[in-house]
């Protein structure tokens, strides 16, 4: 420290740059980095959307009522989603991937595989009910509507080569995306008290590889 004279005539320190004092009169001054995301309260956050999607339902989900719940705040939830409807899709659509072919030549069973994994996207009581809501915000939100699309195209995109599809134009999912999950989707908007059970499973695969026989030639 050096000495530096004050307007009274008394001597004052002065901290030279690299001290520790110094240092904590520029932290003080300057913002700190960020603090990282703390899991435990995202966790909180997701557990308590599934919840209370149950018991309210999509439209009478608020994001006050979730903080409240997961014992945060709104401010903590906007930190994290722009959103009810971004938040509620990462809440409640799976994100395991499609399990891609096996390669072994059986088109049945892999198409199976594919139908089956889309039932356990979409077959829980929190999809359901967040569901026709949730598509509603979709189509008015790019960003949450592009989050859906990579989401389905990320997970069923593998059978694009599977089957020698092409996609048309500018489409974003290929034609049997488009056909299973268009059909779970559909199902459970048309008829809520349907089930996509086993038996749902094998009439999908039915009808799919009708056009197929049982192995790859």
């Amino acid at each position: 420290m050096t000495p530096e004279r004050r307007s009274d005539g008394k001597r004052s320190r002065v901290d030279p740059p690299g001290s520790a004092d110094s240092a904590n009169v520029a932290g003080a001054a300057s913002p700190s980095p960020g603090r990282p995301r703390d899991t435990r309260i995202d966790a909180a956050i997701i557990t308590a959307t599934r919840e209370m999607i149950v018991e309210t339902g999509y439209s009478g989900l608020s994001l006050s009522a979730i903080a409240a719940r997961a014992g945060t705040t709104t401010a903590a939830i906007y930190r994290r989603w722009a959103g009810k409807a971004q938040l509620v899709h990462e809440a409640v659509l799976a994100a395991e991937e499609v399990p891609a072919p096996d390669g072994s030549g059986d088109i049945r069973a892999d198409i199976r595989a594919l139908v089956a994994t889309v039932r356990e996207m979409f077959d829980s009581p929190e999809v359901r009910l967040a569901l026709p809501g949730l598509i509603a915000d979709t189509v008015a939100d790019p960003q949450v509507h592009s989050m859906m699309i990579a989401r389905l195209a990320g997970n069923l995109g593998a059978f694009e080569t599977r089957f020698g599809q092409e996609r048309r134009g500018d489409d974003e999912l290929p034609m049997l995306a488009e056909v299973v999950a268009g059909t779970a989707i559909f199902r459970i908007l048309i008829r809520r008290d349907a089930t996509l059970d086993d038996a749902w499973v094998d009439e999908m695969t039915a009808m799919i590889t009708e056009r197929w026989p049982p192995t790859a030639r």
